[in-house]
């Protein structure tokens, strides 16, 4: 993530015009994450952690607020409800050795879900990819989780069998091959504004 620090803050909208703020996540936001994750669903906090869990153990807490900035991004999506800011979506985008590969993970809270937020999350996403010069982005995938492989198809990823992991697929998507999103064109600032249904 050394290039194009001045764009790590974006500004998105939902196709239901809501604004919502894209940041990376710090110390100062190890409250707010913790409390999003204990808001979820015990199915959703299930798809996104393959496993029960209440909220993240402390040592996973502690590693997603001060991720390694050379080749990780957490992010936090954030808007204002009843006049306080709060967390509404989280990701997580990680360069393998070498760059050309890139994984990635994505949550949305129960209340926001069906707005075009998790669409957003994985435009801006790739974006950041393509930017790098990675070639492949991809992600785990419980089989159970529709939702999730529906939004994958949706923006373009193929589907693919986990070795040796039955309850998983990956998805993937060669952005060498593939047509870059209209909003990468348009990712040249901290306030950019990007919009998805």
């Amino acid at each position: 993530m050394t290039r194009g620090q001045p764009r790590l803050v974006r500004a998105l909208r939902t196709a239901q015009g809501e604004c919502v703020t894209l940041q990376p996540i710090g110390p100062c936001d190890a409250g707010a994450l913790q409390a999003y994750v204990r808001g979820l669903s015990p199915e959703s906090r299930y798809n996104r952690f393959f496993g029960a869990m209440s909220e993240l153990p402390p040592t996973e807490l502690d590693r997603v607020i001060h991720f390694d900035r050379r080749c990780e991004l957490a992010l936090l999506a954030k808007t204002r409800v009843d006049g306080k800011r709060v967390v509404i979506a989280e990701a997580r985008y990680v360069l393998a050795p070498g760059r050309l590969e890139s994984e990635f993970a994505l949550s949305v809270a129960d209340d926001w879900r069906g707005r075009g937020l998790g669409t957003l999350l994985i435009i801006d996403i790739e974006c950041r990819a393509r930017r790098d010069g990675v070639h492949r982005l991809c992600g785990d995938v419980l089989r159970s989780n529709g939702p999730m492989k529906a939004l994958a198809r949706k923006t373009g990823f193929a589907m693919a069998d986990v070795p040796r992991e039955a309850r998983l697929i990956r998805v993937v998507k060669d952005l060498a091959h593939s047509r870059a999103p209209r909003p990468c064109q348009a990712l040249t600032t901290s306030t950019d504004l990007a919009t998805a249904a």
